[in-house]
């Protein structure tokens, strides 16, 4: 189990293995050997059928079976639109703070990364409009921003529509945990809503299945399906026929669906424990910010205990932070840290905030 309070790591303990193991005995049934030769290097025809009518009713994407991807991660995705989409020294606007490994993603493609501070509507769009120099695409996770969980508002995806048809421009919308959304009605994704298809779609069942699938996948407008399979056929040939085949199943049947649903009571539940011990117990040296949705809650330092040595005091003690001002372009982000509480129980919670105060009342007091 990873150490609290690693962020992005979803419960594995609650996933329906035996069902899971049925639907690989029935797909080796019935396939035979087929499932152990290579597979379409676009992804297997179910797997994309069912995906394609997942995005449709859940997150109101435009997609068909045609223009789905399978990939073996979200962070793939980023490596193949950051080679396939622009050149190096071409421009593309981040969001600040940031995903790292979109960031790393672009940083090895040569591009120049234009960070664009977040507030709380999600990424300020005036800079992008405003920009003499006409980047060529920008980067949004707008579900649940990373790391500050804000939601980008409908009027903001609207704009970055507009500009992104305007200037020939692509936008990079990675919706890495929109499964997960606690509080109101999610927003339609940003695919959904452009009809100019400058829009690349990106998904992954890292968060909402288990890390050890390796399934993610890109929904792409109609002229970049053959060259993005090209692409990764050259990086990797395809993803493992047998896995795909037994998530399409698990996804016609419901069994996702119902997944997914049965999670999100469970980490909304576990939002507010941690969120109440983070309060009761932590309260002299953060302030949480709650999220509306996603596995991690960002935390405020509020006393003079630096990110360092707060991320340091909580090691010794075997409780794991990312650091929130690594994430800021220039720096100048509030010291912080993030807590990941999806994979933990309520009593797991406790144990490690109560570890976590101990740790930090050390380093406020030394003797």
């Amino acid at each position: 189990m990873p150490r609290p309070f690693a962020s992005g790591v979803p419960d594995t303990r609650s996933f329906p293995l035996p069902l899971w193991e049925r639907l690989e005995r029935q797909v080796l049934k019935e396939t035979g050997t087929l499932a152990l030769l290579h597979g379409d290097p676009q992804g297997a025809e179910p797997l994309r059928r069912a995906i394609a009518d997942y995005v449709n009713l859940e997150r109101g994407a435009r997609a068909t079976a045609d223009r789905v991807l399978v990939l073996t991660s979200s962070q793939q995705a980023m490596t193949l639109c950051a080679n396939m989409l622009l050149d190096p020294g071409d421009r593309i606007f981040i969001e600040d703070p940031a995903y790292y490994g979109a960031r790393k993603a672009f940083d090895a493609a040569g591009l120049e990364c234009v960070p664009v501070r977040v507030d709380r509507q999600g990424i300020m769009v005036e800079p992008i409009l405003d920009d003499p120099r006409h980047a060529k695409a920008v980067s949004l996770t707008p579900s649940h921003q990373f790391p500050t969980g804000v939601t980008l508002a409908l009027d903001r995806r609207l704009a970055l529509i507009q500009w992104a048809a305007r200037n020939q421009a692509w936008i990079i919308e990675d919706d890495y945990d929109s499964e997960f959304h606690y509080a109101g009605k999610p927003t339609a994704c940003v695919q959904g809503l452009d009809p100019h298809d400058r829009t690349i779609y990106i998904g992954t069942f890292t968060k909402s299945l288990f890390p050890g699938l390796r399934i993610g996948y890109v929904i792409l407008p109609p002229p970049l399906v053959k060259p993005m399979t090209v692409a990764r056929t050259l990086l990797d040939g395809h993803t493992a026929s047998m896995a795909q085949l037994v998530l399409a199943r698990f996804m016609e049947g419901g069994h996702f669906g119902a997944h997914v649903r049965a999670m999100r009571g469970i980490y909304a539940q576990r939002l507010d424990v941690l969120s109440s011990l983070v309060r009761k117990h932590l309260s002299d040296f953060v302030e949480p910010r709650v999220p509306v949705g996603g596995l991690q809650m960002p935390c405020v330092l509020t006393c003079d205990i630096s990110e360092r040595a707060a991320i340091d005091a909580a090691r010794r003690v075997g409780v794991e932070l990312l650091g929130l001002s690594a994430l800021h372009a220039a720096g100048d982000g509030k010291a912080g840290f993030l807590m990941g509480f999806a994979a933990y129980t309520p009593a797991e919670l406790e144990v490690a905030v109560r570890k976590l105060a101990n740790a930090l009342q050390t380093v406020k007091t030394p003797t």
